[in-house]
């Protein structure tokens, strides 16, 4: 595919010199089966993507990126016996990876009220936090500007240790074939590659999805009557959604009700209110376009993201557990903290791991690699460096 030429704007130079300086001294790891993958590069400036890219072998991949200087770049989660091939049928596809992704951008945390500001494209209102539609005429077409801060990174972290837990639980996947990725920008990418999942179709991996959301559980199978009333007819021993849902029960209604859950009787209306709340807390919120796509292109760990400057990195599901939303951020930080003048409008009250509650202006200092993500996320504009 061929790229369209297009200016690369004056922040975006700066952006480019320190991707180019990062793609020099660094080495970015292949993924695995490297020859069997396709690639896609985003270009500084250029409004198309670069496709039906393949590498033989990785100092082939690193050059590549060192001579083009991608702003994102992106590899196919399937295996393919010709990945170069333009025509995605003559490709020949072998099998894919089971992803899972895992954004902040589509759950409802309260930090939305410090970052994320939407405009009315109809009547020109504007305001902080979540909504729907525009409060001031109604209209449902707005404009939005969304950062992430330390505490939606770790409702995302939540998520992905929940996802791990069930993975290994419930289908019996090791460990040791998960591979979990910062995504550098609004959560995590987790990744199984083992030859039970490689030839699963769409539905099969929309069977996968579903269970993990709570979708379709049955609950009359969970009860069992009790003259007027139901019973929870499982234990904590129980496998799968039953044991997790007693435990639920166990932490939040037992002492309420001050008896245990096995005594438990109430309605059936009583029993689909409660167990719905467990399915809110306890299933994964995980993007299902994401995992059923068996040809989805991902970001390549070891790669910068282009819209935050953010390096996407792999953690073990052990470190996931063991690291705070700080130390994801900071491990994820590779430009200098030189410290420059950035202007933003608006300026966001929480980015990354900064607070700007106080921030008397939309004129501040913040550290380079700050402000490089001001600039690709919200068009800031970086006055000295």
């Amino acid at each position: 595919m061929s790229q369209k030429a297009s200016k690369v704007e004056p922040g975006l130079q700066l952006v480019k010199r320190l991707f180019a300086s990062f793609y020099s001294r660094n080495i970015v790891d292949p993924p695995s089966n490297l020859s069997q993958r396709e690639f896609a590069f985003s270009k500084f400036g250029a409004s198309t993507m670069i496709r039906h890219v393949s590498f033989s072998n990785p100092k082939e991949m690193n050059n590549y990126i060192r001579m083009h200087i991608p702003q994102h770049i992106f590899y196919s989660s399937a295996y393919y016996k010709n990945p170069s091939a333009q025509n995605m049928e003559e490709k020949g596809w072998l099998g894919a990876d089971l992803i899972f992704d895992i954004d902040v951008d589509h759950m409802l945390t309260a930090c939305k009220d410090f970052h994320d500001y939407w405009r009315c494209l109809d009547c020109g209102a504007s305001g902080w936090g979540f909504t729907l539609k525009c409060p001031s005429c109604g209209s449902e077409r707005l404009e939005w500007s969304k950062w992430v801060c330390e505490i939606c990174i770790n409702y995302a972290r939540e998520e992905i240790i929940k996802l791990i837990e069930i993975l290994e639980e419930d289908f019996g996947i090791s460990r040791s074939e998960m591979l979990v990725a910062f995504s550098g920008h609004r959560g995590f990418h987790l990744h199984v590659e083992s030859e039970a999942v490689r030839d699963l179709d769409q539905d099969a991996r929309r069977e996968i999805s579903d269970y993990l959301r709570g979708i379709g559980l049955d609950l009359s199978l969970l009860l069992v009557r009790d003259r007027e009333n139901y019973k929870f007819k499982y234990s904590t021993t129980s496998p799968g959604w039953a044991g997790r849902i007693f435990k639920f029960l166990v932490l939040r209604v037992s002492s309420e009700e001050n008896v245990g859950v096995e005594e438990l009787s109430k309605p059936y209306e009583w029993w689909s209110q409660i167990v719905s709340s467990a399915l809110s807390e306890l299933s994964v919120k995980i993007d299902e376009k994401v995992t059923i796509d068996t040809k989805r292109l991902i970001r390549l760990p070891g790669s910068l993201h282009g819209k935050t400057g953010l390096k996407v990195f792999t953690l073990t599901p052990s470190e996931i557990e063991n690291y705070d939303s700080v130390t994801i951020l900071k491990k994820a930080i590779v430009f200098p903290e030189d410290t420059v003048r950035v202007r933003l409008k608006p300026l966001p009250r929480k980015v990354l791991f900064f607070d700007f509650k106080e921030a008397k202006s939309e004129l501040l200092e913040a550290p380079l690699f700050l402000a490089v993500y001001m600039l690709l996320n919200g068009g800031a504009e970086i006055l000295r460096a």
